[in-house]
C-alpha cells in the first residue's frame, strides 16, 4: 500500500492548535471527486466562525461532522463551475506549498493509499 507525506503549514486557528498537540497518525484515504479524505484520533474540535463550504487549492480542511482531514483539489459533486465545495462547512487549519504538491500530485492517489501529515 502506498504511504504519502505531506507537508504542511499551520495556520493561527484553535483548530491547528488542537491537531498540533496531537500525536503523529496515519490513516487510509477515501475520494470523494477531486478531494481526499481520511479519519483522524482528534475529538473535542468544533466548528469555527469562518467554517466554510467551499476552499480554495492548498487549504488543509477539518470536517468536523466527520471527524476527518479534508484535501480538495478540483470538482467535488457538490461543486457549482469549478469551485472545490466540500460536503459541509470546514475548519481551515493549514495549507500546503503548491509547488511541491500540485493537481497532479493529488489525482495520482487512490482509496486506500495511506497518508501522513507532517506539520
Amino acid at each position: 500500500m502506498l504511504t504519502l507525506i505531506i507537508e504542511l503549514i499551520l495556520l493561527e486557528t484553535k483548530t491547528a492548535d488542537i491537531i498540533s498537540k496531537s500525536k503523529d497518525f496515519s490513516s487510509s484515504i477515501s475520494t470523494w471527486g477531486d478531494e481526499i479524505y481520511f479519519k483522524t484520533p482528534i475529538n473535542g474540535i468544533k466548528l469555527e466562525e469562518n467554517a466554510r463550504d467551499t476552499i480554495d487549492f492548498s487549504e488543509i480542511a477539518y470536517w468536523v461532522e466527520g471527524n476527518s482531514i479534508a484535501i480538495g483539489f478540483g470538482i467535488t459533486p457538490a461543486s457549482i463551475n469549478d469551485e472545490i465545495s466540500l460536503v459541509s462547512k470546514v475548519n481551515i487549519w493549514a495549507e500546503f506549498d503548491k509547488k511541491i504538491y500540485n493537481i497532479d500530485f493529488f489525482r495520482s492517489i487512490n482509496d486506500g493509499n495511506i497518508i501522513k501529515l507532517i506539520y
